[in-house]
């Protein structure tokens, strides 16, 4: 189970160094898109780390149970964006500058995480 939490706190950690350097970057260039980047990115990343604790609980118990909370798991990470994406689109209801912006800040989370498995960057160095 240590390779399962050294990656999603690596995955985390990154996720958010990205979420606030490009919401610092789109600061300087326009409040409604870091709002919409810090909205969607902080989402996708609570909803990542409340699937990724709950898998990994259940993957070391019975193999039977991970089907059962599979959809209960997905309801939360969906109801997670939709309040995101919700919120960013009272930002700026005529642009959807907000909106797009939460959008692209759902999918930090799961380019990290591609990033990570190609790179192995989270696995242990061994000396």
């Amino acid at each position: 189970m240590e390779p399962l939490k050294r990656m999603r706190l690596m995955a985390v950690r990154l996720s958010l160094m990205l979420v606030m350097a490009a919401a610092a970057v789109a600061f300087v260039f326009d409040r409604v898109v870091a709002h919409g980047l810090l909205l969607g990115g902080v989402a996708g990343v609570l909803a990542f780390w409340i699937v990724a604790v709950r898998l990994e609980k259940l993957a070391s118990q019975s193999g039977n149970r991970v089907y059962t909370f599979s959809a209960w798991l997905s309801a939360v990470q969906l109801a997670l964006y939709a309040l995101a994406l919700g919120r960013a689109y009272w930002l700026d209801r005529e642009t959807l500058r907000g909106f797009v912006a939460a959008a692209v800040g759902l999918f930090i989370i799961r380019v990290v995480v591609v990033l990570l498995g190609l790179t192995g960057l989270d696995l242990k160095r061994e000396d």
